[in-house]
């Protein structure tokens, strides 16, 4: 009997020994089971919290960018100009408050100062900044009536940025303003169908079907404009959109008969289109004075700042770029025609 339980315990020496080196293997192979899962998660958690506490952080420099840009889209372009020079003189110059202050210089009436920041601005590497300077020039050279040079930048800032809403409407509009609707036709639509609900671009594609002659059309899209998309939403043009549409109209015709040396047929009256009477327009609206004559494009043409008393300022084709300044169409002879 001494004899069995002797062997039993020499026997069982041995399997002590490996199980106690397999669990020594197995705890240097680190956690398993449940207890790797609570430590993934774990700090999942804490990576989480990490990027939302990023996230919460105030940057006050991207904070004053977007005030200076509410500011131009405001059209209050003095104000954002102020603020353009204590924004470089707070955290130095970069290619977005260059931008915008090109912008604001053009919108004043300093055209000179504005293309020269323009043109400093081609020959940054990002492209999309150097679209964006294309497409200041554009407005710039069309507010002076240099049509054929604006639509040369405007096609550039496409070419960098092919579905770019905006800019294919202000080249489509310096096109018509040239008295060449048939090169107006491909940007536009491809304009009106990026941005279905942008109330300037939807006008622009109204303009071109109306001095296409294709006023049926013309009337089913400002008819589906002036109605509310949703209950509680502003309809996207108003009455004040229908007479600036009006003005634009004649402009254009008028390109049109200077460059076909010919007479077009009298432009319908303005009764042939829908009057809307829908709130203010939800993004960058088109207004323009009822008491504003309506000429043939003046020759180094100005615009009037959109409040208060002022000196003269240029606009031409406008835009929503990272920034909106999309400003008045307004045609008379102090005064430039602008989307």
């Amino acid at each position: 009997m001494r004899q069995t339980n002797r062997n039993t315990s020499l026997f069982a020496m041995p399997l002590l020994a490996l199980a106690a080196a397999l669990l020594t293997g197995c705890a240097s192979k680190g956690p398993q089971g449940y207890g790797a899962a609570e430590q993934s998660t774990a700090a999942q958690a804490q990576q989480q919290m990490e990027k939302a506490a990023q996230l919460t952080q105030i940057d006050p420099q991207q904070t004053y960018l977007n005030l200076i840009r509410q500011m131009q889209q405001a059209n209050q372009w003095y104000a954002s100009l102020a603020h353009t020079q204590a924004f470089e003189r707070q955290y130095g110059s970069q290619p977005q408050i260059r931008l915008m202050r090109a912008d604001a210089l053009r919108n004043t009436g300093q055209g000179k100062l504005a293309e020269q920041g323009y043109q400093a601005l081609l020959a940054d590497p990002d492209s999309g900044t150097v679209a964006r300077a294309r497409r200041g020039l554009g407005l710039l050279y069309a507010s002076q009536g240099q049509y054929p040079n604006a639509i040369a930048q405007l096609e550039m800032a496409r070419q960098i940025n092919p579905i770019d809403a905006d800019v294919l409407s202000d080249l489509a509009y310096a096109h018509m303003l040239d008295g060449q609707t048939e090169a107006a036709h491909l940007p536009v639509l491809q304009a009106a169908q990026l941005a279905p609900s942008n109330a300037r671009v939807q006008l622009n594609l109204a303009l071109y079907l109306m001095a296409s002659d294709q006023k049926a059309q013309a009337s089913q899209l400002l008819q589906r404009l002036s109605q509310p998309a949703a209950k509680n939403v502003p309809a996207l043009i108003d009455a004040n959109s229908m007479q600036t549409l009006q003005a634009q109209l004649q402009t254009v015709q008028t390109a049109m008969r200077r460059r076909n040396g010919g007479e077009l047929p009298t432009p319908a009256p303005a009764a042939a289109v829908p009057m809307v009477d829908s709130a203010t327009l939800a993004a960058s609206p088109l207004t323009s004075p009822a008491t504003a004559p309506v000429v043939a494009p003046a020759a180094a043409p100005s615009d009037v700042p959109a409040a208060g008393p002022g000196p003269a300022m240029p606009t031409a084709l406008r835009s929503t770029a990272t920034g909106n300044d999309s400003p008045q169409i307004i045609d008379s002879p102090a005064r430039p025609i602008a989307p």
